[in-house]
């Protein structure tokens, strides 16, 4: 069982006719609660050597050479983040020869006000030191309120790595990765918000390392 607790700041700088507007907006996002279900878990027998270096014989086991797991994700957001800034949408008017904002209300919200669906599968393959992940995720989301709906959205990562240090303690790989996402259009009173919507792919490295109870992952990602 998993809980997302967001707490989101955003500062913004926006033409408002001919002035500018500037602000900033924070507080709590939607919270999530996801359960992670292991489905499938295969791992090769363990190898057993003999320390011999003493008197008596050691037998040492370590851990398979192949493993091989998938796990199902679901989960449910709540609609707990402020979505009061979607009330600008009614109220926008475009000045002519003033320049337009390109932030909107449904952007500075902290939540959707919808309760929405989450879905997905996390696969991870390791032969030795080598070893490949693939993730993705569906939002399946609700009706949101004052007439604004969010549209749904496809996330998806993955690709091979290879364990540089791996032993009962510490853990440190590198991963080439391969990420995306893709989400439609809003709509607003039944219309498409032209402005929304993306489809977009990156491409970088993840560097990932472990040492008991801690971990840590830095990624580099280019868009494509």
């Amino acid at each position: 069982m998993q809980v997302n607790v967001p707490l989101i700041n955003r500062e913004f700088k926006r033409p408002e006719g001919f002035a500018i507007d500037r602000g900033t907006e924070s507080g709590l996002g939607d919270i999530s609660l996801l359960l992670k279900t292991v489905a499938f878990r295969y791992s090769s027998a363990a190898r057993k050597e003999f320390d011999v270096s003493g008197k008596n014989p050691v037998a040492i086991e370590h851990e398979p050479d192949f493993t091989l797991s998938a796990v199902l994700l679901t989960g449910l957001k709540f609609p707990t983040g402020d979505n009061s800034r979607i009330k600008e949408e009614f109220n926008e008017i475009e000045v002519e020869v003033a320049p337009e904002s390109g932030i909107h209300g449904h952007d500075l919200t902290l939540g959707t006000g919808s309760y929405d669906g989450i879905f997905g599968a996390l696969t991870s393959l390791r032969y030795k030191s080598f070893f490949a992940e693939a993730n993705v995720q569906f939002t399946l989301r609700g009706d949101g309120l004052h007439q604004y709906h969010f549209a749904n959205d496809l996330a998806w990562d993955g690709g091979p790595g290879y364990y540089l240090v791996r032993n009962a303690q510490t853990i440190v790989g590198l991963q080439f990765v391969v990420s995306g996402e893709h989400k439609d259009v809003d709509r607003f009173r039944g219309k498409p918000a032209d402005d929304t919507g993306i489809t977009s792919v990156f491409v970088g490295p993840r560097f990932v390392a472990s040492r008991g109870r801690w971990s840590a992952e830095a990624e580099l990602d280019l868009q494509y």
